[in-house]
């Protein structure tokens, strides 16, 4: 009974700890642009633009800092897009090169100030 008991409160603690952790959930595959992960982008997965958009942003629960930024289109060699040295911010951006019609993957990875790593993707058409 006793060790009934301090299993089932050591894993009440565990529940309220992760409830609580700010990062909980932020792993390498935590998907993007989810309502569920916080994560809003522009484009936004699924977005269908006219003509090529100028630039990509990610908006975060928490400041972080835009680390890589990868276009992949079918048929098309993957375009490293880099993302300029800026300070942690709950929004970051970068400009995106001319982009013809096509379907669009950007992958992306973000670092928070203590050390914490996002990364994630979404798809987008250029009309």
């Amino acid at each position: 009974m006793i060790r009934t008991l301090a299993l089932t409160a050591a894993l009440a603690l565990a529940g309220t700890a992760a409830a609580q952790d700010p990062h909980a959930g932020h792993h390498p595959q935590a998907p993007a642009a989810t309502p569920q992960s916080g994560i809003t982008t522009v484009p936004t997965n699924g977005a269908m633009t006219q003509g090529s958009p100028e630039r990509f942003s990610a908006t975060f629960p928490h400041a972080m800092i835009l680390k890589t930024l990868t276009l992949t289109a079918e048929g098309q060699a993957p375009t490293v897009v880099t993302a300029p040295a800026a300070p942690a911010a709950a929004t970051v951006s970068v400009a995106l090169p001319p982009l013809a019609p096509g379907t669009y993957t950007a992958a992306w990875a973000a670092e928070g100030p203590d050390g914490h790593k996002m990364s994630g993707s979404v798809s987008f058409m250029v009309h």
